[in-house]
């Protein structure tokens, strides 16, 4: 509830962007304290608003986060269980695109916070937006055992780690809920790295170059999409291929494409928009 006491809400909208959901909440005076219970109540797609995340935005002058920052807006990242989140690519597209279209920030490039730092994002006229990530780092093959089944991927790191796992078959036919462990050891310091620990992507590669994707992420279980993980899976598959440059991955509501270049940052594009906008009920919150 607000640390003022019971009264107006916060503003809310609810938008997309890479195959997410977002509920956003503005809170530029950083007067709202979302307990875990309550980002999971506005997440519930029953008794709440539905999402997979939650992101307040708070002006990072208020943000009393430390060190010097180049943003005006602070992205705080909740991931749907209440627990926050160093940063989401997804999320940041969104964020960027709800301040251009909120009058808050200009379209063009912009710098949001997060706890990983200030991440740079660009919302183009027609709702695009491209999130920039670190450039991907291939650390070697490993495998994985899924519902019985043992396969061999590659691990890649854009800070937090991932198995690109590519498949003939079509991803659509495996288990993932069943059986799921991974094997790193071939990874210096990573030996016996278990779900928990690591995201994994099962790729088809299909006849047009493009990529069909699952991704289960740890914590969470089968994820829509993940920003991190399609730049992953991009960077292994134009790794084999020894090729570098755009691949479109699949993904609702719409495709994603990632660019890849050696040793530079991962551009991930794909598209942005707000579908609902109001007031969240502070009663509600207060019983929150």
């Amino acid at each position: 509830m607000s640390r003022s006491g019971v009264g107006p809400g916060p503003r809310y909208a609810k938008g997309y962007c890479g195959g997410n959901g977002f509920l956003i909440v503005l809170d530029p005076d950083n007067r709202l304290f979302l307990s875990e219970a309550a980002v999971r109540a506005l997440c519930d797609p029953y008794t709440g608003l539905g999402g997979d995340g939650v992101l307040r935005l708070v002006r990072t002058a208020r943000a009393g986060m430390p060190g010097r920052s180049r943003s005006e807006w602070f992205m705080d990242c909740r991931h749907r269980d209440g627990s926050q989140a160093l940063m989401c690519d997804p999320g940041l597209g969104l964020a960027a695109r709800y301040l251009t279209l909120a009058g808050l920030a200009l379209p063009g490039r912009m710098w949001i916070g997060t706890r990983a730092g200030d991440q740079r994002a660009v919302v183009d006229s027609d709702g695009r937006a491209t999130m920039e990530l670190p450039p991907p780092r291939l650390l070697g093959p490993s495998s994985a055992s899924v519902d019985g089944h043992d396969l061999q991927g590659t691990a890649v790191s854009l800070g937090n780690l991932h198995l690109v796992c590519v498949l003939e078959t079509p991803v659509a036919h495996v288990d993932l809920t069943r059986d799921l462990r991974m094997d790193l050891a071939p990874i210096p310091r990573v030996t016996g790295v278990i779900v928990p620990d690591v995201n994994l992507s099962l790729v088809n590669v299909l006849p047009d170059r493009s990529l069909r994707l699952r991704v289960h992420q740890p914590g969470v279980g089968e994820a829509r999409s993940c920003g991190a993980a399609v730049c992953a899976a991009a960077a292994a598959v134009q790794h084999t291929a020894g090729e570098w440059g755009t691949t479109v991955v699949e993904s609702e509501p719409g495709p994603l494409s990632v660019t890849l270049e050696p040793n530079a940052p991962a551009l991930l594009t794909g598209a942005a928009g707000i579908a609902a906008e109001g007031v969240l009920d502070a009663r509600w919150l207060a019983t929150l």
